[in-house]
């Protein structure tokens, strides 16, 4: 992504859930998992500039894409919340978000919205969603750092104990309280592929608050192909047209390589050899040129090795 010029990295809750512990997205990770993903995520950056900067003969240096990452609820109350951010800007991440479910019952955004096992997400009093928001705002002034922090609101299909259910109006509701807290952006999470929550959201908070950024989860969990195939996929310019900023796919990284592996896998089992040799065939006719992972040990860098091994042992 760095390689490829993408504006920010996105570090998710369901991967350190899902890839690195085989559970399901329930808050059951340690928090501590994300500062160790975001060191992750550096490496990998910091990696991808220095090799292409020795590709290139010291000519091109890569950007810095930003990343942002899922606080989930915090983790706790709003102490345990100041001390993750605390460390997450340690980490030097760019930015994170935090919903407003609770941490002891909370799930992933559409994990309740499937079979038999529907039901509303369980919400925190707003005011509690509140005092989290302003300890990360806090964590990060003490760090001294800018930190852009996205308040996430579950409520469209999500409910406080004993009540009834909430809907775009109690998520507009929420965002015009972080909004008026001076929070970056705000993220409602929606359960269809339709425009008509987003802009019924998005006109609600924008009334009061006309420069308010917003950020839309392009979910793979959302049925985006019956859609196309349908002829009713919505936009991108549509969504910014509302004022969705930050447009991002939560695991179109996961869901691609998936794809790619399964096929290739199962060709492998059955074929061995030739599967690999189809492989480097595809490689090499592949649309835009072959993938980086085609020069395995470019990609990792080893020319810039070769040449500081030479110019350290006095070769050149």
């Amino acid at each position: 992504m760095t390689r490829l010029g993408f504006k920010a990295l996105y570090g998710s809750g369901w991967q350190l859930a899902a890839v690195k512990n085989m559970y399901p997205d329930i808050g059951v990770y340690q928090s501590q998992q994300m500062v160790e993903l975001a060191l992750e995520l550096w490496k990998g950056i910091e990696g991808a500039r220095h090799t292409h900067y020795y590709d290139t003969e010291g000519k091109e240096l890569l950007s810095v894409p930003p990343m942002f990452v899922d606080m989930e609820a915090g983790f706790g109350g709003p102490t345990q919340t100041f001390a993750l951010a605390t460390e997450l800007v340690r980490a030097r991440v760019g930015g994170v978000h935090l919903e407003n479910q609770d941490p002891a019952d909370r799930t992933c955004g559409h994990i309740v919205n499937v079979g038999k096992a529907k039901r509303d997400k369980v919400l925190v009093p707003r005011s509690n969603w509140l005092a989290k928001l302003k300890a990360i705002k806090a964590a990060a002034e003490a760090m001294g750092q800018e930190l852009v922090i996205i308040a996430r609101t579950d409520s469209v299909d999500g409910a406080l104990p004993g009540q009834s259910a909430g809907g775009v109006k109690m998520a507009v509701e929420d965002a015009w309280e972080a909004s008026e807290l001076g929070c970056d952006v705000i993220w409602a999470e929606f359960n269809n592929v339709d425009l008509e929550q987003p802009q019924a959201f998005a006109e609600g908070v924008r009334k009061y608050y006309p420069n308010q950024m917003l950020g839309f989860n392009l979910s793979p969990s959302l049925y985006w192909g019956k859609a196309k195939q349908a002829g009713k996929l919505i936009t991108n310019q549509q969504l910014a047209d509302l004022g969705y900023t930050l447009q991002f796919s939560t695991l179109f990284n996961f869901r691609t390589a998936g794809l790619a592996l399964d096929k290739g896998l199962r060709k492998f089992a059955a074929a061995g050899l030739d599967a690999l040799a189809d492989l480097q065939i595809e490689e090499e006719n592949a649309p835009g040129g072959p993938p980086m992972t085609r020069m395995h040990q470019k990609l990792a860098g080893m020319n810039r090795w070769l040449i500081l091994e030479s110019v350290l042992s006095g070769k050149i």
